[in-house]
């Protein structure tokens, strides 16, 4: 697991045990009453100013793990991104490896309901592999949770877009996920020309906070494969959707 933490931000290590009747636990029953590691980021002062205080210095506060549980962190008022770094079958990799290029984009707002039914379509079979779709509608099954049934905007393409603007979180919760090639970064700073720029693992699952009451939040930016990557990979992004 490559934990996506930049390194001048204070970092802690720490095990910690979750209840069996958890809904997230759930996901993973084998790893029931298991003591989980967790990597969690505190802002800290810039680089070369010492004399700034962590107050002051505006870094992203970032939790990241291999295990479903870490979702369980969303709850906290001080998290802005948190980072299911999880590990998928090989299965995964050998898919997007022989798939066939597509330019098809799927881009749709709805109740999760008209969302999976949207992505069972014929169109959308013959140019995504089933097999992320099925992880697709299953991300928005679990977004759904999370934000207690919000309606969502769910955007799934390959390569990535043009614009490589980093960018805040629209709404209350985005969910970004790379599949095949890792081409979703984000920022240890606001500003993207002073702080460092991390790359999320390929199927690493992001969830990322709008700003907070003090404009506090984590930019990031969906951009293009680099030109030497023969694949470009499949990226989603979902968003919620208010009014």
């Amino acid at each position: 697991m490559t934990l996506p933490l930049p390194t001048p931000l204070f970092m802690e290590k720490r095990f910690m045990m979750f209840p069996e009747n958890s809904a997230i636990m759930s996901r993973n029953p084998g790893l029931h009453r298991t003591a989980i590691l967790f990597v969690e980021s505190w802002p800290s002062a810039a680089p070369d100013s010492a004399e700034i205080s962590s107050q002051t210095y505006s870094a992203p506060h970032v939790i990241a793990c291999s295990n479903a549980s870490v979702l369980l962190e969303l709850q906290r008022n001080d998290i802005n991104m948190v980072v299911w770094c999880r590990v998928v079958p090989d299965i995964w990799h050998k898919t997007l490896a022989n798939r066939s290029p597509s330019q098809t984009v799927f881009d749709m707002s709805g109740t999760p309901g008209e969302l999976a039914e949207a992505l069972t379509s014929r169109m959308m079979i013959k140019e995504f592999p089933p097999l992320i779709l099925s992880d697709v509608a299953e991300l928005s099954d679990l977004f759904s949770a999370i934000t207690k049934s919000c309606p969502q905007r769910i955007r799934l393409e390959i390569g990535a877009c043009n614009d490589t603007n980093f960018s805040v979180t629209p709404g209350t919760l985005r969910l970004v996920c790379c599949y095949g090639a890792s081409d979703a970064e984000w920022c240890s700073s606001p500003d993207p020309e002073t702080g460092i720029i991390n790359a999320l693992d390929p199927f690493a699952v992001a969830f990322i906070k709008g700003a907070d009451d003090q404009g506090k939040a984590c930019i990031h930016r969906i951009c293009r494969a680099e030109h030497s990557k023969v694949n470009l990979g499949i990226y989603l992004v979902i968003d919620t959707v208010t009014g």
